[in-house]
Order: structure tokens, then sequence, then C-alpha cells
């Protein structure tokens, strides 16, 4: 629904007060802005420099816009975000008398901002150049070093209310705000606020004419405030100056002019490179341009009465003079100048001060407002001693208006309710330290025209739209002065309250690595946030974070795998809440380790080796679960070994199963923590001896690899020359295999998962499995007996993309390798998360298959593996199994794929007549969260399904 735009910023006060402008200057150029068509800039917006300039699409630049304004236009510069607009402007185009060209930047309302133009080097930041009837208001000018505004070879220009503020960092004083070069007239220079950084204020140069430089604040110049040479006609009237390091208003070089109701200030200041003359006179008039130059009603603020004054108050005609008493009675100027004043505030004179209602209202240049827009006017606790009944001004460029109170705890009442609903305003709440009746003008922010009168009775308003409003009132005495109040807002309420919203994801790197456990929940900015009072954000692992209105990134850390609902409370003014939930699935990554044998003991009969985390590579943050390779020797007699996390229950699971006289290998996932161990529990009768590597950690807090099951293809056969090698493979050599770049396994893999075997084996032997290019990097494949098959899934890191694998036999045997799946970057990869070992498929017992009966040969039997055990309902790509087939009849091998995909020609585990064996198996798991297990052997057998854990690519939702 669409809304007004509502007033923005929240007051900790009841009531805020803030002094507003009003009235208007007087100048020679002056237009109504639009009046002859207005061109906008606006670089926030979409902007363009060879458009119309228009408000719906405008300049990027203000010298697009002054390259082709006309007489009676105006140049609208729009407060850009960052302030600046860079570059240095040049006008070239003139207006006419009655149709002027005018650059503004508009009124500044309370709370508002300037547009501002920089120099981007060391020229000025605006150059007029030979133009007449210009006019530039309400803009600020930032100092780079250079001149503000440079006026040359021009005449009508008037430069009035603009702003050139302090530096950030300051600089040894250069530059002028504003120079007025010896070729131009008619300028008038006013109401502009002129900050430190600058050697002087205003400068006007040799053969310059009918120069008015009035009403303008300077502070701190370090050559001079106002400086006018060889100027005839000048006007340098109302200006307050601080200049504690150089003279503040001076004319010389046969200047003539007057000089009236100026403010100079001084204090005790230390001579150096940035104050070179603290000892300067506060005003100076050459021997060359005395006789030609009146001043009267100026102030020489220099210090206390009796005080010693750190500097002379006048030069004139080449003789200094202490006060104003000595300046009057040896010239005859300054008759009514004062002095033994300290001011170097740059606010209104205090109550009863001599400078109020005591200035000459006739002086060249004097204006009906002041420095802020505020009217000239009477103060009625003081005596009047200016010239002038009807405009009663105060020296200076700034006038001390009545000063006006609003009661404290005012506020509207209601403030809050639903649209539409009524609320009152009091009225009758101020008061006047000049006891001044009032009139009001009450806003109370919705567009609606303001309410106006006599103060007195509440003031009742209708919200009949949404939104949240800012009223104030405006009172106003009968001077003209005026204060405005802000209230606290007031809210009128949607009829239900803005609707919450929250999303999450994994964290990733930019080269695609995840955090799988550190989610970043996405915030947006809610819809009417002007009526949200506040919100929270729990994140379902007992955390909760307060949020602000903005739309947000809110990033956490998740202590450990599992599934957790993220819940945003949305709250608006009226207490009413809204609720939005997300789901993150904290899940660990994968680092590949480059495989280390780390320990090798022995395990007596049913004993147990207890191995800590920091054996097995485990004891760095955030680390849940180890894979681990296993190879067993010297065993006493059949048996398996179970591994599990140490502390817990041991399970109804095996690892590996191993028999005398034999090796065997194979790979298992374990549960572990940073600060705990692992227990491997020999279930035989008689000891066996184990080595243990670590072949991968995964971690929930560190940024690491996703999985990436594949659909399993065979990349090397040497029976056929599938992968480029053809015939059996001599005893003690290699073949290299090329892993990445092929079958979908990206050239940036960090590791592969495959099953590696052997067959039509000459002598018993095993396989070993290295990294290309790195020797140091290799992992154990299967053992075998002469004549047997077996094989072995095995994971690991990789370097260039390829893998060696060496037969380490005597006698030759063709080798076989079949992809499973890859560890890289996240796209559109999984994340583990490990679960307690449990049996999920048991032949012998029925469990998991709902019937005891083997698995006939060439039969398939499908297993659901989801939405149980902690494996998630959805989005499950794949599981980690163990799969073992117990003292088979016959001989072959297991083919694990997933539901609804075609059986690929691969083998998962291969078995022998008599003989025990298992193999680790990550399965990719189909759409219907099952798997299929084919029976490719001739006789029926048992078939034990034992999960380790499962890989998800679930979003937060």
């Amino acid at each position: 629904m669409h809304r007004p735009r509502p007033a923005v910023g929240v007051s900790v006060a009841v009531l805020i007060v803030a002094g507003v402008m009003s009235g208007g200057g007087t100048g020679r150029a002056s237009a109504d802005p639009g009046s002859a068509g207005t061109l906008y800039v606006n670089h926030d917006v979409a902007c363009s420099d060879t458009g119309a300039g228009t408000q719906s699409a405008p300049f990027c630049t203000v010298q697009a816009a002054a390259d082709v304004v006309e007489p009676g236009q105006t140049v609208r510069i729009e407060p850009r975000d960052d302030w600046t607009y860079p570059g240095s402007v040049t006008l070239t185009r003139s207006g006419t008398k009655d149709a002027p060209i005018t650059f503004t930047g508009a009124p500044i309302s309370v709370g508002g901002s300037w547009a501002e133009l920089s120099s981007t080097g060391s020229g000025p930041a605006l150059t007029l150049k030979a133009v007449h009837d210009v006019r530039v208001e309400y803009l600020a000018v930032r100092y780079r070093g250079g001149d503000g505004v440079a006026v040359t070879g021009s005449e009508g220009v008037d430069l009035d209310r603009l702003s050139f503020p302090r530096p950030a960092v300051r600089a040894p004083g250069a530059g002028t705000a504003v120079t007025v070069d010896g070729a131009s007239s008619d300028v008038t220079v006013s109401r502009n606020w002129i900050g430190d950084g600058y050697a002087y204020g205003v400068r006007v140069e040799p053969g310059a004419a009918r120069v008015t430089a009035t009403t303008n604040v300077v502070t701190t110049p370090r050559l001079g405030g106002i400086a006018v040479t060889g100027t005839s006609g000048a006007n340098v009237t109302s200006n307050t100056v601080i200049a504690p390091c150089a003279t503040g208003i001076s004319l010389d070089g046969g200047s003539s002019g007057v000089v009236e109701n100026n403010v100079v200030a001084s204090t005790t200041a230390r001579q150096s490179d940035t104050c070179p003359a603290p000892a300067a006179p506060l005003y100076t008039v050459s021997a060359d341009s005395a006789a030609q130059v009146t001043g009267d009603y100026n102030v020489a603020a220099n210090g206390a009465p009796g005080g010693t004054r750190p500097r002379p108050e006048y030069s004139w005609a080449g003789s200094p003079y202490p006060t104003t008493a000595a300046l009057r009675d040896a010239t005859g100027q300054g008759a009514h100048d004062l002095d033994g004043l300290n001011m170097l505030s740059l606010t209104a004179p205090n109550e009863h001060s001599v400078l109020i209602d005591s200035a000459d209202a006739d002086a060249p240049g004097e204006l009906s407002t002041d420095i802020n827009g505020a009217s000239r006017v009477d103060d009625p606790l003081v005596a009047d001693t200016g010239t002038s009944a009807s405009n009663r001004a105060d020296r200076g460029a700034i006038e001390r208006q009545d000063t006006i109170y609003f009661r404290v705890g005012d506020t509207p009442s209601p403030t809050i309710g639903l649209a539409p609903f009524v609320t009152s305003l009091r009225t009758d709440g101020a008061t006047s330290s000049w006891g001044e009746a009032f009139t009001y003008a009450v806003d109370f922010g919705d567009g609606d025209a303001p309410v106006t009168g006599a103060a007195g009775a509440p003031v009742t308003h209708t919200y009949t739209t949404p939104g949240r409003y800012t009223p104030s009132i405006t009172v106003t005495d009968s001077d003209g002065s005026s204060r405005t109040g802000q209230y606290v807002p007031v809210v009128a309420a949607t009829a239900t309250p803005p609707a919450a919203s929250l999303s999450g994801v994994a964290d990733t790197t930019s080269d695609g690595q995840v955090n799988a456990g550190y989610a970043r929940f996405t915030v947006p900015e809610p819809a009417d946030a002007w009526e949200v009072a506040y919100r929270s954000l729990t994140f379902g692992d007992g955390s909760r974070q307060n949020l602000a209105n903005g739309a947000q990134e809110v990033p956490h850390q998740y202590p450990a795998p599992g599934t957790y609902t993220a819940t945003l409370t949305q709250t608006d003014q009226l207490g009413r809440t809204t609720t939005a939930k997300a789901t993150f699935h904290a899940a660990d990554a994968f680092v590949a380790m480059t495989p280390e044998f780390d320990t090798e003991r022995t395990i007596a009969a049913h004993g147990v080796l207890k191995l800590s985390a920091a054996t097995v590579r485990a004891d760095s943050d955030g680390v849940d679960a180890a894979q681990l390779q296993i190879v067993t020797s010297a065993a006493k007699a059949s048996g398996s070994l179970t591994l599990y996390t140490h502390g817990t229950t041991r399970p109804g699971t095996s690892s590996i199963n191993f028999e005398p006289g034999r090796s065997a290998r194979n790979d298992a996932t374990v549960k572990v923590t940073p600060t705990g161990s692992v227990d491997i529990y020999n279930g035989s009768s008689g000891a066996v001896t184990v080595n243990v590597a670590t072949v991968g950690l995964q971690s929930h807090a560190q940024f690491a690899e996703a999985y990436h099951p594949a659909t399993p293809v065979r990349l090397l056969d040497t029976r056929g020359a599938t992968g480029g090698v053809s015939g059996p493979v001599a005893g003690g050599h290699s073949v290299t295999l090329t892993a990445a770049g092929t079958h979908g396994v990206p050239t940036g893999a960090s590791a592969v998962v495959l099953n590696v075997g052997a067959t039509t084996t000459k002598a018993s032997g095993s396989l070993t499995v290295s990294t290309h290019g790195n020797s140091g990097s290799s992992v154990t494949g299967p053992y075998w007996t002469t004549g047997q098959t077996a094989s072995a899934q095995i994971v690991l890191p990789l370097v260039d993309g390829k893998v060696v694998l060496r037969n380490t036999s005597r006698s030759s045997a063709n080798l076989i390798a079949d992809l499973v799946g890859w560890y890289g970057p996240t796209a559109s990869g999984s994340q583990f998360q490990p679960v307690t070992p449990v049996r999920i498929l048991n032949t012998h017992t029925g469990a998991g298959s709902g019937r005891i009966a083997r698995l006939g040969a060439h039969a398939t039997l499908k297993l659901k593996v989801t939405g149980a055990h902690g494996v998630p309902a959805s989005g499950v790509s794949a599981v980690d199994l163990n799969l073992t087939v117990p003292a088979p009849s016959g001989t072959g091998y297991l083919i694990a794929y997933a539901d609804g995909t075609s059986r690929p020609g691969v083998h998962s585990l291969d078995f022998t007549t008599k003989h025990t064996v298992a193999n680790r198996a990550l399965v990719k798991v189909g759409t219907d969260g099952e798997i299929d297990l084919y029976n490719a052997g001739s006789t029926s057998v048992d078939i034990y399904a034992d999960l380790l854990g499962d890989y998800t690519t679930h979003p937060a939702v």
C-alpha cells in the first residue's frame, strides 16, 4: 500500500527547539527560482551531463549546468549523500538585470545539509568569469588550499548565504574564501560563514568598484579578514570578524567607501607561521585611503576596560590608536565606536549588550535580516541608541532575537493510534524573555496546511493516512522573532503490523570455501519501518541479538552441527508482534589432510585403544569428525574393530574386519571434539596391531571445502584400456591417472574420492595411491591374496589433478579406479553432518530391509536413508556408510548407487568366499531419499550397513 513519506529520526527529548530562518536579503540580482525554468543537478540519482537537466533526469555535475544556463534560469544543486560535488566550476554565461541567472543549493531546513562544491586542484572551486547579473546562494564551498570563489571581470554579482567550512585537517592558511578582482564592479558579498583555514576571508583587488561586504562572519583568517585594496565605493558593513592573528578589516591602496556596524574581536595569540601578525591593528585604513573613507558604529573587542590591550584597535592614515577614544579625538572618525569588550563567541549578543539596537540602520549595505535570515528587531530590554526608529539593528552579523522558551514536557496526546485517529497539541506553552504576545502555526507533519492563530486552547488534528510524522509549532512574537519546536513523532499505525522477513545462508569466501556452521542471516528493512519499535533475532542455540530497523546482514557462528530455527521477532509501536523463521542446517566442511600414519599400536583381545584428538590431528577449533584410515596386521584371531567417540556408549557397528595372516584396511568417519578422544575397540578374541592415519577433518568453524557426490563412473580399468593404460601392471610399477578436469571434476578440486581395486592378481600384495607431484601424500589401497579381487574407497588430496597407483605386489595385477566424488568450491556442494554410528541395515535380522532374507544374486535392495537417525528428511545428497558382507558363500561385488538412476558399472565392495569384508562407501542418494544395493555375485549374501553421517545441500529457509 502506498504511504506518504514519513518524517525521519527519533527524538529522545520531548520537545526539540531549533532556530528558523526567516525574512530575505537584499541584492542586486534576484529571481523567483524556476520563473524562467529550473535546471537540476543531482549526482545521487540517475543523471546525465548530456541531458536537459530536468528534475527527473538531472545533470551529474554543476559544470554541465553552468555551460547551458540561460538568463532567468535557476540552477538548483541538490545536496549529495556524501555532500561534495568535486571539480572546479567556471561560469561564463550571464543573465540580465530583469532576468538574472541564479545558482542555489536551496534554503537549508533544520537538520538539513548543504550542497557542497569542492575543487580537486589548486584553482578556485567556483569562478565567475566575465559575467553579469548572476546570483549564487545557499552553497557550501570546501577549502582545498586555493581560493573558494573567484569573481573576475564581472559585474552585478551577488554571493549570498554561502558557507566555507573549516577543513578537516588545518593546513597553513592559504587562498581566499572570496576574491573579487580589479576588473569587477557592483559585487555584493553577503551573509556568508567563512571558517578557519583561509589566508583572507574576503579580498578585493585594485581597480574594483562598488563592492559591498555585508553581514558576513569570518573566523581566524591568517592574513586578513576583509581586505579591500584600491577600490572605489566600497561598503564594509555589519560583519563579524574573529581575527587573533591578523587585521580584521582593512582598506588601502587609495580605496574609498564606508566602514560601519562591524565587530572585530581579538585575543592574545603567539606569533607563528600560521599566526604571523597577532599584534596587528583590528582596523586599518591606509594614508592614501583615509580621506575617502568614513568609519563609525564599529566595535573593537580587544579586551575588557582597564585590562591590557593586546594590540592597537586602529591604524588610521599610518598612525596607531589603542582605543576608540584615541581615534575619535585625533581624527573625528568612529564617533559612535565601542571598545572595552571581550567577545569571541559567534552567537547573538548577550542580553543587555551595548551591541543591541545600537547600529546605524542607514549604513550603506545594511540588510534587513542578519546572517541567519532573522529580522532586525527591537529589543525592549535595551535602550535604543541606533539611528533608525523603524529598523533597530544590532552591530555585527548576528541579531539578538527574543528568547522564546517552550514548556518542557509538552507532547501530542495521544502520540500513537490506528489511522485515522485524532491527536491534540497545546498552543499556550511558550514564553518570551521580552514579554511579547505570540501567534502560532502548528504543522502536524502530514502535508496538511499548518493551523494558525493566537495562543490559547489546544489544536486538534486527524491523521488519516498511516505514517510516522513529526509535528512542530512555530511561535512568532509581535516583532517577528520566531522559534520552532519539534515534538516527539506521532505514529498513525496501519491496520495490521508490518510483516517480518528472514533468510540466511552459510558463509562462503570469494574462492568458494565454506564455513558451514557460520550463518549469515539477511534481515531486510521492514515495510513501513517507521512503524517498527524494535526487533530481536534468536538463533535457536540459546543466543539472541537486538537489531536496528535498517536492512542488515547478521552473522552467527553455531556451536555444533545441527538444525537450528532462527526467529526474528518484530514489535511495532502498538506492541503488536510479527515473526519470521529460518531453519539453518549447521554442518561441517572438509579439510583435506596429507595422510600420515600417526600411530601404530597393538590392541589386546576385547581391549580399547584411546587416541587423543591431538594424535589424530583433530584438536583445532570446530572439528567435529575425523576421517581415519585403519590398517590391521598380525591378527591373532578373526574379528572386527569399532571406532566411536570416547565417553559415549559403544555402538553395535563395525569399522573394519580382519583375519589372521591377512592385512586389512578401511576408512572410517568418527565423531570427535578438539578436547576429546577416539576409542578403538577390538572385538576379537586375539590381539591385533593397528596403524591409524588421518586423511581429513570435518569442521563447522573453519573455511574449507564442500563435497560433491558424482554419478559413479569408471576412470581406469587396465583390462580394457579405460584410462589409457592397457594390460596388467607389473609388480613394483605405477600408473598415473587423471582424476580432475574430467567427468565433472574441476581442475581446482582439492581432493578426490575413488574406489580403487585390483583383479587377476598373480601374487599377494597391496595398492598404494599417491598425490601426483607430492611423494609424501599417499594412502593404502586394498590388500589381496593371490587370485583375489579386492577394492577399497580412498580420499586423496590433489595437487595437479592426477593420482599415482602403485602395485606393491611381486607380480602383476589389473588395476581399477572408479570415481565416487570430489571436494572443492561450494557452488552446489554439500556439507557433512556426523551422526552417532548406527546400523541401519542388517539383512540377517531384517533391520532396515523389513524382512529376514539375504540379498539374492543379481538382486537389488532399496534402502531408505533419510528422515531417521539424525539424517534430514530432505536435501540429502549423499550418506557416509560402512558396508559389510559377512562370510559370503561365494565371490562377487556390491554396487551402491542413488535410487532412481541407472546402475553404474563400478564396484563399491568386493567379497570372496567365506571372508568377511567391509568397505567405506560414500553413496549418492536418490531424490526419494533411498539408495540401491545391487548384488553382482552369483550367490545370495547378507549385508550390514552402518551409518556414519550425511551430506546435505540444505539452504537456510
